[in-house]
């Protein structure tokens, strides 16, 4: 079961960066190849990772429990360019976008200490992580959402639904981490991988898509405003 879900994350995130790459190729707009290509390099760095897991490496035994670490690794490279789509598309300050990538950075690398680190240590580093993970959340949820639409009348609904679906995909991460074998151990090794694989294409293939509808949202909203200007 491990295998195969692995395999689906390489077939998926390959899928997902073609379609990426082919728009960003096929991109009249300068808005619209901003878009595609961050979210090509996204599903890309993913496909790669999750070939790497699927045959076998990025995989060790710590602390008695199999471990993929180049998950972390996924992330790590990943998860900020999801951020740079949110921050692109909310016109989001400079101050802001780094507050989110420092966090961003911070909640990672403590999940990371949290995986390879004894029980009961790793719940301390746990709650660490996802002490940062609230930071986010707050950062997102007021002074990004605030900001994006002060910038951009009329797309507070946009924002709040893309804001709410990446913090819903993002909140099941900790959850399947503490569920797992580096938690409490209430699931198996494959419905891990299972439910990380899943969580790994909405996040990022998924989360693409809704950032083309949010930008294309966008622009039916702005022409409006500029012919009656």
């Amino acid at each position: 079961m491990t295998q195969f879900w692995l395999w689906i994350g390489v077939i998926g995130m390959a899928s997902g960066s073609i379609f990426f790459g082919v728009g960003a190729h096929n991109a009249k707009k300068e808005s619209w190849r901003a878009i595609f290509i961050l979210n090509f390099f996204i599903t890309a760095i993913a496909s790669a990772l999750y070939l790497a897991m699927a045959l076998g490496q990025g995989v060790n035994v710590i602390q008695d429990r199999t471990t993929y670490w180049v998950r972390y690794v996924t992330w790590f490279l990943s998860t900020p360019l999801l951020l740079l789509d949110l921050a692109y598309l909310g016109r989001t300050s400079v101050p802001l976008v780094g507050s989110l990538l420092g966090a961003n950075a911070y909640m990672i690398a403590t999940g990371f200490v949290a995986t390879i680190s004894p029980k009961p240590i790793n719940y301390i580093w746990y709650l660490v992580s996802c002490g940062a993970y609230l930071a986010i959340i707050y950062l997102l949820v007021k002074p990004y959402r605030l900001e994006a639409e002060r910038k951009l009348p009329g797309m507070a609904g946009a924002f709040r639904r893309l804001v709410t679906v990446h913090l819903v995909l993002w909140t099941g991460y900790p959850l399947v981490w503490i569920l797992g074998n580096t938690g409490f151990n209430l699931i198996s090794g494959g419905v891990e991988t299972m439910l990380y694989t899943s969580l790994d294409l909405a996040s990022k293939v998924g989360f693409g898509l809704l950032s083309l509808n949010t930008l294309h949202t966008l622009e039916q909203v702005r022409e409006p405003q500029l012919v009656r200007r």
